[in-house]
């Protein structure tokens, strides 16, 4: 029988509701409990997270659910870790590529959000997420952000979640995220599980050995699912 040591979850729309929804607190306990119980007993695995969240809102939801692993946030840009105490951004992030990032961002708020289509959500440091204003279809913003994202090559990766569109660096992704997890934990691939609900999930819920989805999930993440809870 195959032995899964890490679940790795998506938080949006599997953990909550999402931006702005009241947290299930019997949840995060049932999380927590999980993590206690694997720091005992090293057959039963821990939980971490995986997600497009910036650093502080997922260094507290790791607190929250006890977990000691690694996460992975900004959708792979950066790793937070709670044992040692630490944050490191992805090695193949350099210098440069900041600043073309800090370029496109500059197109993007002129573009989109000096005209009241679309606004940044803060706290991102390597990554950028546009959620549109009231009355603007995400689709118009994704297509905006492609658009621009294009004057740079293949830098960027312009991807269409349920809520918002996230702009990261090519090859900085989720999938890219759980093979740097996998090195710093020796935790091989196939012994994590991954739970997503967005077609942005799916590369790295593809990578792992066990991969379940919530039913709210995104047809996509559904199909390739080994499970749908109800």
């Amino acid at each position: 029988m195959q032995r899964i040591r890490l679940v790795v979850v998506d938080v949006d729309g599997v953990l909550s509701h999402g931006e702005a929804a009241p947290l299930d607190f019997a949840v995060l306990q049932r999380l927590a409990e999980f993590n206690d119980r694997a720091r005992q007993d090293p057959g039963y695995p821990a939980v971490t997270l995986c997600t497009g969240r910036p650093v502080p809102y997922v260094e507290v939801l790791m607190q929250a659910i006890h977990g000691y692993y690694p996460a992975v946030y900004e959708n792979g840009a950066g790793l937070y870790s709670p044992m040692p105490y630490g944050f490191k951004w992805h090695p193949a992030i350099t210098r440069d590529l900041q600043v073309r990032l800090i370029r496109v961002q500059s197109l993007l708020h002129d573009a989109l959000v000096d005209t009241e289509q679309a606004y940044f959500q803060p706290g991102k440091s390597a990554s950028l997420s546009l959620f549109p204003c009231p009355g603007v279809a995400l689709r118009k913003v994704f297509a905006e952000a492609s658009r621009l994202a294009r004057g740079f090559g293949d830098e960027f990766s312009i991807e269409e979640a349920a809520t918002c569109v996230n702009v990261i660096l090519r090859g900085i992704d989720k999938a890219e995220g759980m093979r740097w997890l996998s090195r710093e934990t020796g935790i091989a691939l196939a012994d994590m599980a991954g739970v997503g609900d967005s077609p942005s999930d799916v590369r790295f819920m593809q990578l792992l050995g066990w991969s379940p989805a919530p039913t709210n999930a995104h047809a996509s993440v559904k199909q390739i699912a080994r499970y749908t809870s109800p």
